[in-house]
Order: C-alpha cells, then sequence, then structure tokens
C-alpha cells in the first residue's frame, strides 16, 4: 500500500509539472519591478490572458533581468527560447530591423506626430523584419530630449567635442550631424557613465529620468529640435505562439497588437511629461530652444533620413516603400 501511495503522488507531480511547463509563458525584460510598463503593460496582459482562458494558460514575469542580464541580448533570448516573450529596442539589434527603424531618424514621419498608429496603419510593409518572432507590440516614445550631465546645451556648437550616448546607429548620425560624438550603450549602463563623465549626455526620452533615475545626476534639458525616435517592441518566439492552440491566440492577439501599442505610448509618454515635471521640480534646468537656434538643429538633421533611405535601397531594402507610407 505505502508503495501504491508514492507512486501516485509521483505520478500525480509529474502530471501537474506537466501542466504548468506547457501553459506558463515566460516573459522577460531587463527594468526593474517599478517600471511603468512592467505595471501597465505586462502584469496587466499576464492577468487578462489568464482570465481569458480560465487560468489554462498564464504569463510569469520575470523582471530586472533574471532569465539574462542586460537588456542588449533580449531578442536573442526570444529566439532561443530562453523566453517566450521579451520586451526590447529594436535599435539594440538593428541588424536586423533596418528598414524599421528608419522610423528613428527626425522628419521621417511628418512633424514627429502619430508614430506608432502609422506604424500599425502600415505594419505589413515591416512583416518579413519581424518573420522570425510573433510580433506583440511595437511602439514609440515621445521624441528624444538633450540630457546633460554638466554641460549646458543653448544652441548648436555647444555640443561640439561632446560625447552623447545613443541607444542606436541612427540615433548615432543625429548625433554625430549635430557635431558631437556618439558613443553607444545600453541604458542600464547610462547613470554610471553620467556620474563618471564617460559620457556628457544622453539623447532620451525623458521617462528615463525617474525609470532609470538619471535625474539625479542629469542638470540640464534642451528641448525644442526634433530629436531622435525610440522604438519598443514585444515579441513571441516561433514555437511559443505555435504551440498554442486557435483559440489561445485569437485571444492573445485580440489583447496585443496596435490598441496594446497605442497603450505603450501613451504609458511611455505620460512617465515621460511627469518625469521631466518633478525633475523641474526639484530644480532641473529646462532649456526650451528657440525657434532660431532649434532650425539649427534641424538644418543638421535634415538630409540624414534622405541619405539612410538611398543606402538601403542599394542593399535591396524598400526603405522608400516604408517612408512613404509612413506620409500618411
Amino acid at each position: 500500500m505505502k508503495i501504491l501511495k508514492v507512486l501516485a503522488a509521483g505520478l500525480l507531480g509529474i502530471a501537474f509539472a506537466g501542466t504548468a511547463s506547457a501553459d506558463e509563458l515566460k516573459l522577460a525584460h531587463f527594468s526593474s519591478t517599478k517600471y511603468h510598463l512592467h505595471n501597465e503593460m505586462f502584469l496587466p496582459l499576464a492577468e487578462k490572458i489568464a482570465a481569458a482562458t480560465g487560468g489554462d494558460t498564464t504569463i510569469r514575469v520575470y523582471p530586472a533581468g533574471e532569465l539574462g542580464a542586460g537588456p542588449v541580448k533580449q531578442y536573442d533570448r526570444v529566439l532561443d527560447g530562453v523566453a517566450d516573450i521579451v520586451y526590447a529596442l529594436p535599435g539594440y539589434t538593428a541588424s536586423q530591423f533596418k528598414k524599421t527603424l528608419l522610423v528613428e531618424l527626425p522628419g521621417v514621419v511628418p512633424g514627429n506626430k502619430d508614430i506608432t498608429r502609422k506604424m500599425w496603419n502600415n505594419i505589413d510593409v515591416i512583416g518579413d523584419e519581424f518573420r522570425r518572432t510573433k510580433l506583440l507590440g511595437l511602439w514609440s516614445a515621445e521624441p528624444a530630449k538633450l540630457l546633460m550631465a554638466e554641460k549646458k546645451i543653448e544652441k548648436l556648437s555647444d555640443l561640439a567635442g561632446l560625447k552623447i550616448r545613443v541607444p542606436s546607429k541612427n540615433t548615432g548620425r543625429v548625433i554625430e550631424a549635430w557635431g558631437a560624438t556618439a558613443v553607444s550603450m545600453p541604458i542600464t549602463q547610462v547613470y554610471q557613465a553620467l556620474d563618471t563623465g564617460v559620457v556628457d549626455g544622453v539623447l532620451v526620452d525623458t521617462s528615463v529620468l525617474t525609470s532609470f533615475k538619471l535625474g539625479e545626476v542629469v542638470k540640464y534639458v534642451t528641448t525644442g529640435m526634433d530629436g531622435s525616435n525610440s522604438l519598443f517592441m514585444l515579441v513571441m518566439n516561433r514555437d511559443s505562439w505555435e504551440g498554442l492552440d486557435d483559440g489561445t491566440q485569437a485571444k492573445l492577439g485580440n489583447m496585443t497588437g496596435a490598441e496594446m501599442s497605442q497603450g505603450g505610448h501613451i504609458t511611455m509618454s505620460t512617465s515621460g511629461v511627469k518625469a521631466l515635471e518633478k525633475w523641474v521640480a526639484a530644480g532641473g534646468e529646462l532649456i526650451e530652444l528657440s525657434s532660431e537656434r532649434a532650425a539649427e538643429f534641424d538644418a543638421a538633421s535634415s538630409k540624414l533620413a534622405t541619405a539612410l533611405i538611398a543606402e538601403l535601397e542599394a542593399d535591396g531594402i524598400k526603405a522608400q516603400e516604408w517612408a512613404d507610407a509612413l506620409k500618411n
């Protein structure tokens, strides 16, 4: 009898282990549990899919690099199946998303307005760049501002000789056109780099003043020029997606895509506005360029998009088609 009980317990344990393994999806990101998207996108998505499937499919969120440190390798982790879903920046693996990342350059979307909506209205044009994963979300933050540790930027020439951190190659093109030196590094390293003088500033949206505590080491923020546009994505391992039954795929599909992406944009934009207001209230100095000074920046970067489109077209990438679609 004792042997039978042990066997029964063992079989029951195997059954529960198999069920958990089959139904639980792993969502990985590199930020803390206080990060705005962790609380306003990732956890709510987990709650929705669990409710919609009666608990048959769940998502466990792994924050702060628990499935692998650092944001740069997030995309590799979803390709390799370390995670089923990851939050990542296309700019960190720019070679995979050359056409998509044209959006990073100022002027590609007129006035840098409605970027997220315009991308999703024309998502089929860039579908080939996401063929290795299932695209769940793609959105932009507000256009980047110059966040500076010690140097005040009031005109274009103030950037000469300075080192500015950038998240991607295209953002680096903007900084170089403005006369500074671009230094590529993930956002998780920027606080220390600013604090120790490795870089003088960063071109980024202002939500990081709070979410990555850059407000503690930034004295000046300059705005008014057309900055670069960073993109963010939520992508799923292809095998993990195809392993879901049709009903679950439909439910997860309805929860993600264009509507969730617009929510991601709103969350990041709202966080940026609040973070900037809080930082100014704490004594930070906001420099708003005059139209004349801003025009100097914009003129310097005005030909970047045309040049990149020509480069991509020469490599067989239909960048002009994407640029034309985004005008509408």
